[in-house]
């Protein structure tokens, strides 16, 4: 695997890995608003210690929709850190089975929350420490130690950022997809999901936009699919895990296994919509068990 970069689109289909998390309760008004002082209407804060100096960034936003959160943050000079997690609760989140990112200025690599030599590596974490509902702003911790994503350069090393904080950042947040559907069998029997997410994935360092199709389940099973948005219509194929148009995943028993072939039919798509069918082979490879999807269709909002 020559560059770590194209790896995000592993990570973006949100199926990809099995996210764990501890103590979590969902986003309601008993939510405690002073904790870390998040909901008390203070300023935006997001900063990290790293390489000797401490990192402030000058704008921050994030936003939470279906099952995703995500937080960006930059600088003047252009460097900036990405947050990714897979749930809309407060608790801790591992750094090595989500995201967290810094890009330097002027660079299309940055340095990643997981070690592709060793991706069970316990590279840190992420805490959601409050969202308050009332003013929109969500605050948490962070630290971890961050892998340059450009795997054929092993001239740098890792860096550790540590004491990672982000207070009353400002949040938005996706309105309910009532009119989407999903089907899919999986060695055939149907998947019953009971959600439903559609997301347009942007300004991620390197990658062109993408659309993400998640149907999931409350117990974490989930078959998601990751469509390059510029695609037209027509049928593109999987072609493993790293495809160049689509890719395919599930979560199954908290066992990942990735598309390795099959197709996927785009019979509809328009600036915040997209329709069509699928199916695959999706394979574990560590143990190369295999499952069928199949009969998989799909027609979701992704704006």
């Amino acid at each position: 695997m020559k560059n770590y970069k194209i790896l995000i689109r592993l990570f973006l289909i949100l199926t990809a890995f099995t996210f764990t998390s501890c103590e979590n309760e969902p986003i309601d008004s008993a939510i405690n608003l002073d904790d870390f002082g998040g909901g008390t209407g203070g300023p935006m804060v997001f900063k990290a210690d790293f390489s000797g100096n401490t990192w402030n960034g000058a704008v921050a936003q994030a936003v939470i929709s279906g099952n995703l959160i995500s937080i960006g943050a930059t600088k003047a000079d252009g460097s900036s850190f990405s947050i990714l997690i897979s749930g809309i609760a407060t608790g801790t989140y591992p750094a090595n089975s989500n995201i967290i990112a810094y890009t330097p200025t002027g660079s299309e690599f940055g340095y990643w929350s997981v070690n592709l030599a060793n991706q069970t590596e316990n590279t840190g974490s992420i805490t959601i420490t409050n969202i308050n509902t009332l003013t929109k702003t969500i605050s948490g911790t962070f630290s971890y130690r961050g892998y340059w994503s450009d795997s054929s350069n092993t001239s740098i090393i890792p860096v550790d950022f540590k004491n990672g904080i982000f207070t009353n950042v400002p949040y938005t947040t996706g309105d309910p997809l009532s009119n989407d559907s999903f089907f899919a069998k999986i060695d055939g029997t149907e998947f019953v999901e009971e959600q439903i997410d559609g997301a347009l994935l942007t300004n991620v360092s390197g990658m062109p936009d993408q659309i993400s199709v998640v149907g999931s389940k409350n117990n974490g099973d989930r078959v998601g699919l990751n469509i390059i948005r510029s695609l037209a219509l027509g049928t593109y194929q999987f072609t493993g895990p790293l495809g160049a148009n689509v890719n395919g995943s599930c979560v199954l028993n908290n066992v990942l296994y990735n598309a390795d072939s099959g197709s996927l039919t785009i019979t509809s798509k328009t600036d915040t919509r997209i329709k069509g069918t699928f199916s695959m082979v999706v394979k574990n490879f560590t143990t190369s068990d295999t499952k069928a999807v199949t009969e998989g269709t799909f027609d979701v909002e992704y704006n």
